[in-house]
């Protein structure tokens, strides 16, 4: 604080004095060195080593405690004189070791002071062992023995310490089961405290994982606070855990019920585990209960807590349940919320159910949102759907090919190979086909179509024609470029084959570059880079591509790629016939192929120009003689159409 004085008539403020810390030890330690650590305090090199020693680093990530920073040497310069004079005597120093132990007896003094510190400190020393990745297995067993020696009886005192709560953690992680359930067995009936704490959250968590035994335990202590548990910031992700991955239907269950009421909270159905089951049999309930879960689930998402699978059950029975004003009012909440929850079976169930039931202007505030995830989108597991639902019910093409097209156009070659992702390829060219759509998924799908009727007002039709022909120019470009990138892929291949089946456009470069991979020398060919009619999938793709010249799945228009594919292959027709894999097929195609019979019958009843040379009819009966029955099958079976 300045101090004031009179000075010829005036006030003035001398500048506050500099406060100098003193050395709590007896004897004040002199400056003698000019080299400061990072508080600007004097130490000596051999003072830091020592120091160092004492402290014991952790190695990775060590767990500070609060007298480290203390612990610094807390020597200072001495003052400089009045006079400014740099030769000012200075203060003898205390010897480096003895200085060291007054800082250790300070350290341990303090540490004595704080609650459990016998415990505490022991521990940390025996967790910096235990957590070593290369501890082996004997000594991790001994080092586990000491630390449950030291905490068993005492881990609910303990747990709530940021420090000690890692400590528990890697407890339960690397103890046998009796050392878990003992570790568990004592918190039973503070799992509902340790979910809300920062720290404490992570040991419910481990205990969940490790401890089946308790997993009931846990979750009971959550049942009658689950709504207020599912907004909270640390225990919302607890509660989502033992929902969605350890907890049993009935559990479940019984977790669901609290958003429905507070009736709900107290008095358990166990026997109905669904919101049907129980407004079929409580039909009177259903306004009270549809009013709780909209205030819950609201609150879910002033929250940030949708993103959760506890959260979309919720939401998905709402939908089944509620009533068309209900339902518009949730819409005005959610629409622009559903990118959020696509990740689970039910969040992606409720988005499709958005999109079915929302205005035309409510469907293009959703796709704002959804562009910038339409490729992440299209390859999960339940979101995909979503983008076949919203191929089903936006009348707006043109919007559709700009936000959504686009975006599918510019990662097409990574989207057709992925598992999920070439469906929604697929379902533009193939619709609701059975062969690429589940039965489970196209009820789904087909689940819609009445209310798509009263909220869509374009054609179905028409619609999937207006994305087929926008998508298509851009697929067949992508096999024109990528053929063999693509053929090696077998779910690839499926969208090469529907691409030139049902693709609108001139399909010429796609063929052409399928053609030019058939014109291949076979022997050529290598394990790294196989023919493409001796290799799957690519065999069975020119097979089909083949027979759609007379055989359903038809090409529309046809390809004539059978007359084509012939004149390629004809100089090695001969080669790909006595395969023992699937070229044989191909050729078998050809032959049942009206435009191509005559001449390959032609060319494997041909005998060579060189001397002495037999037919390629009489070369396969050679291959097939005194093998079994069930060997070359398709050579024999050209055998049997050769001699009709």
């Amino acid at each position: 604080m300045a101090v004031t004085k009179r000075k010829s008539g005036s006030i003035t403020a001398e500048k506050p004095q500099k406060k100098v810390k003193k050395e709590k030890s007896a004897a004040p330690a002199a400056a003698t060195s000019n080299k400061k650590t990072l508080f600007g305090k004097v130490l000596g090199e051999e003072e830091q080593e020592d120091e160092d020693e004492d402290e014991g680093e952790l190695e990775a990530e060590p767990i500070r405690d609060d007298d480290e920073q203390n612990d610094m040497d807390m020597e200072v310069d001495a003052p400089a004189s009045s006079n400014g004079d740099q030769n000012a005597p200075q203060k003898n120093k205390i010897p480096t070791k003895e200085a060291n132990a007054q800082k250790k007896a300070l350290r341990d003094e303090r540490r004595s002071h704080k609650p459990n510190s016998e415990l505490i400190y022991p521990a940390k020393k025996l967790w910096e062992k235990l957590r070593l990745k290369e501890l082996p297995k004997a000594e991790r067993q001994q080092v586990m023995n000491e630390m449950m020696t030291l905490i068993t009886g005492k881990v609910q005192e303990i747990i709530f310490k940021h420090d000690m709560s890692r400590i528990i953690q890697s407890c339960l992680k690397h103890g046998n089961e009796a050392q878990r359930n003992v570790i568990a067995g004592e918190l039973v009936g503070h799992y509902l405290t340790l979910s809300k704490s920062m720290y404490g959250r992570f040991i419910v968590v481990k205990i969940l994982h490790y401890c089946q035994k308790y997993r009931e335990a846990i979750i009971k202590e959550f049942y009658g606070k689950v709504r207020q548990l599912i907004k909270h910031k640390e225990a919302s992700t607890i509660i989502e855990d033992a929902y969605s991955t350890y907890a049993n239907s009935a559990q479940r269950a019984g977790l669901i019920q609290e958003f429905y009421g507070p009736e709900f909270r107290i008095f358990k159905v166990e026997d109905k585990k669904t919101l049907s089951d129980i407004l079929t049999q409580h039909p009177t309930k259903k306004e009270n209960i549809m009013k709780h879960l909209m205030e819950t689930l609201k609150g879910c998402m002033e929250k940030g807590t949708v993103e959760f699978s506890i959260v979309h059950r919720g939401l998905l029975e709402y939908f089944e349940h509620a009533d068309a004003k209900g339902i518009q009012d949730m819409l005005d909440i959610m629409k622009e919320q559903a990118v959020e929850i696509l990740h689970t079976k039910e969040g992606a169930q409720v988005a499709m159910l958005c999109l079915l039931h929302a205005s035309p202007k409510d469907r293009k505030a959703m796709l704002k949102t959804m562009k910038p995830f339409v490729v992440k989108i299209c390859k999960e597991e339940y979101g995909h759907m979503v983008m076949l639902r919203m191929f089903d019910v936006v009348d707006d093409t043109v919007l559709m090919s700009k936000a959504i097209l686009a975006e599918i156009i510019k990662e097409m070659e990574d989207i057709a190979k992925d598992k999920y992702g070439r469906r929604v390829i697929l379902y533009l060219l193939a619709g609701r086909s059975p062969k690429y759509i589940s039965p489970q998924s196209i009820e789904l799908l087909a689940k819609g179509d009445l209310v798509r009727a009263n909220t869509s007002k374009k054609d179905a039709a028409v619609r999937s024609s207006e994305l087929l022909k926008n998508i298509s120019p851009a697929l067949i470009s992508l096999i024109a470029t990528k053929t063999r990138a693509l053929t090696s892929e077998p779910l690839a291949c499926q969208v090469v084959l529907e691409t030139m089946l049902h693709a609108t456009g001139d399909r010429q470069p796609a063929v052409d570059a399928l053609l030019a991979l058939a014109a291949e020398n076979p022997s050529e060919a290598t394990s790294e880079t196989p023919h493409v009619l001796m290799s799957m999938p690519t065999d069975r793709l020119y097979k089909m591509l083949v027979q759609s010249d007379y055989k359903a799945p038809l090409a529309e228009p046809s390809l004539h790629f059978a007359k084509a594919l012939l004149a390629k292959v004809s100089p090695h027709l001969g080669f790909f016939a006595q395969q023992s894999g699937s070229s044989p097929f191909i050729v078998l195609a050809l032959l049942e192929n009206p435009e191509t019979a005559e001449e390959t019958k032609k060319l494997l009843q041909a005998k060579g120009t060189a001397k002495g040379s037999i037919t390629i009819q009489k070369e396969l009966e050679k291959v097939i003689k005194g093998k079994a029955e069930n060997e070359f099958k398709a050579v024999r079976l050209i055998l049997e159409t050769l001699a009709k």
